[in-house]
């Protein structure tokens, strides 16, 4: 997931935040704020329906 704006996160095992600019990856422990913060684009993930075997 990749941030839209820029926002600022302590990422796990750190103690100062990081600032995190559009275009950057955001870690999967703060994927929650980025999205409560709207710096990024949340879009449900569309999953395609699976082939029958024959």
């Amino acid at each position: 997931m990749k941030a839209t704006k820029q926002f600022d996160g302590v990422k796990n095992g750190e103690i100062y935040p990081t600032t995190f600019n559009p275009g950057d990856e955001i870690p999967p422990e703060l994927e929650a704020a980025a999205i409560e913060l709207k710096a990024v684009d949340a879009k449900p993930a569309v999953q395609k329906p699976a082939k029958p075997e024959a």
